[in-house]
C-alpha cells in the first residue's frame, strides 16, 4: 500500500498549479494564517511526504485540515485535496510504525 499511497500522493499532488484560487474557502487558513494551514500549502506538503521529507511542520500542517472539502470547487486543476490529505496521512503513518 505504501509504494501505492506514495504514487497517488505525487501524482495528485503535481496536478496542483499553486494558483491560491482554493484558500479562500479554507476554514483553518483563515484561522491559523499560515501557508501551511491551507490546500495550497497542504498540496506541497503532501508531495513533501511522498518524496520522503517528514518534519514536525508537515504533520502539523497535515494534520489541521478539517476535511471539510470546501476547497474542492475552487480548484481549477480538480486536485481532490481531501484525499490527497487523507493519502498523505496514511503514507506517513505507515512509514512512521514501520
Amino acid at each position: 500500500m505504501a509504494g501505492g499511497a506514495r504514487e497517488y500522493v505525487a501524482a495528485e499532488a503535481a496536478k496542483c498549479s499553486y494558483c491560491g484560487f482554493c484558500e479562500a474557502a479554507c476554514p483553518t487558513l483563515r484561522v491559523l494564517k499560515v501557508r501551511s494551514a491551507g490546500p495550497r500549502g497542504r498540496v506541497a506538503l503532501a508531495a513533501m511526504a511522498a518524496e520522503g521529507i517528514l518534519t514536525p511542520g508537515l504533520l502539523e500542517g497535515l494534520e489541521s485540515c478539517l476535511l471539510c472539502g470546501a476547497c474542492l470547487s475552487y480548484c481549477p486543476a480538480r486536485v481532490d485535496v481531501v484525499e490527497l490529505v487523507r493519502a498523505a496521512r496514511a503514507l506517513i503513518a505507515s512509514r512512521l510504525l514501520s
